[in-house]
């Protein structure tokens, strides 16, 4: 296998070397309009490569490699006692679902709640225009109907309108969100 970002012979999508040279975590935080705090870790440009192995098999280890790389100290710093973790749309399209796999990755330090948020609407948001993510809507269901606190997971945040949404349907089902976390921030 080759490295996918230095393309040098490696055991892993991404290469040791590569991993800790050029994907330094970097963390931000953004609020969002209607107060949801985001905390992401690269900015979009910076792994767009990576996250756009989504849409193929390899992305399982990168997803993987990149949750456990940046996302899983933050989660090692957190009180996380009755806190549970919500991957947005964690429906499986194309063989695997990314926010599933990002969840795995974290599931000894939070309890994932897999299957909890789902979209009704199956319109693909990945390289969509903002206008186009504003008038398809992704009408979350929500299965978990347990007042809880939870974190919201996915892979990037854009314009901000996914987690906006999904923030609104926990809110309306007496979910209380702590916060989201992305890997990525554009």
């Amino acid at each position: 296998m080759r490295c996918q970002l230095c393309l040098n012979l490696s055991w892993h999508p991404i290469c040791k070397n590569c991993l800790n040279t050029f994907l330094t975590p970097n963390p931000k935080k953004r609020v969002l309009e209607d107060g949801l705090v985001v905390y992401s870790f690269y900015s979009y440009e910076e792994i767009k490569e990576l996250l756009h192995t989504k849409h193929t098999m390899v992305g399982t280890k990168v997803f993987e490699i990149l949750t456990h790389h940046a996302l899983l100290p933050f989660f090692k710093k957190l009180d996380l006692k009755d806190t549970y973790l919500i991957p947005i749309d964690d429906h499986v399209r194309s063989g695997y679902s990314h926010t599933a796999v990002m969840a795995k990755a974290l599931d000894k330090e939070i309890e994932p709640l897999y299957r909890a948020l789902r979209a009704k609407n199956k319109v693909r948001y990945s390289g969509a225009k903002l206008y186009v993510r504003k008038a398809f809507k992704r009408d979350f269901i929500l299965t978990c109907k347990e007042k809880r606190d939870v974190i919201l997971l996915d892979d990037i945040v854009t314009s901000g309108n996914t987690l906006k949404e999904a923030y609104t349907t926990c809110k309306k089902n007496n979910l209380h969100v702590v916060c989201a976390v992305t890997l990525a921030d554009a």
